[in-house]
């Protein structure tokens, strides 16, 4: 397996990849609620940047335990920089929005601050209805500073966003789907089975058109309509030249699952 070893007391980053092309990343710290901190951020970017992106298919992000997806930034291990360096405690949210797979945050128990922020960077969220979502750092005297403020008013809106940040409160997974926060929320005992249900799609979906797909709508909320059904069908005109077309019709005539190879 061409996935980067990580030496757990240092990084906190547990991580595998299966043969269908899953690769799952835990933040691997339940003793402090999975926050946050130097190892978790530098071991997830060093990750993504180096594993072999031919071998992905989709990759998910969890929390050990059932106690918390991530209860935020650690907030002691950014006391002590300067305003440069505080700035510099946020890329791997980027990095993981910018990944060409598509991405799943798989959330149980407290998903706060940074760690909110790094569902948010994901593409899809689902979550157990225990699961608890918000943003406390005004009371801290800071704002979310990994792109949670603008993630969030494009997927619920200005004031809803503002409630959020402004109040400091915690909302449940029930109110967080309603709102369009997350993707679902299910019955704990439902959760494992969900989560799996998103993996098999998207490990068995054509390659090349979900990268397509998430790079067209990623660009949308920064595009006129014009613009971004151009992009669009440039991107669908590429496709039908594709291995994966091909077999996708032959599949189709066939009355069978197609066997994409991101051709």
């Amino acid at each position: 397996m061409d996935v980067p070893e990580f030496d757990r007391e240092r990084d906190a980053v547990a991580v595998s990849l299966d043969d269908r092309g899953h690769l799952a990343v835990t933040i691997d710290r339940p003793d402090s609620l999975n926050a946050i901190d130097d190892a978790v951020r530098d071991g997830v970017v060093d990750l993504l940047r180096s594993v072999d992106t031919e071998r992905v298919r989709c990759v998910t992000f969890e929390g050990a335990g059932d106690r918390a997806f991530s209860a935020g930034a650690d907030i002691q291990s950014l006391a002590d920089r300067t305003p440069a360096e505080a700035m510099d405690a946020t890329p791997m949210y980027e990095v993981v929005a910018d990944y060409p797979r598509p991405t799943l945050a798989a959330v149980r128990g407290y998903c706060l601050g940074g760690g909110h922020e790094l569902a948010l960077a994901c593409d899809m969220r689902v979550a157990a209805t225990d699961a608890e979502f918000g943003f406390p750092e005004v009371g801290l005297g800071l704002i979310p500073g990994g792109g949670g403020t603008q993630r969030l008013v494009r997927l619920v809106g200005e004031g809803r966003a503002k409630e959020l940040v402004f109040r400091g409160r915690r909302i449940d997974a029930e109110r967080a789907a309603d709102w369009g926060l997350i993707n679902r929320a299910v019955p704990p005992e439902a959760f494992d089975e969900t989560v799996e249900s998103y993996v098999e799609d998207l490990v068995t979906g054509a390659p090349l058109a979900l990268k397509a797909a998430k790079r067209v709508i990623d660009a949308a909320g920064d595009s006129s309509l014009a613009a971004g059904t151009a992009m669009e069908s440039q991107a669908f005109g590429f496709l039908t030249a594709t291995e994966d077309f091909a077999e996708g019709r032959a599949a189709f005539r066939e009355d069978r699952d197609p066997e994409f190879e991101g051709r």
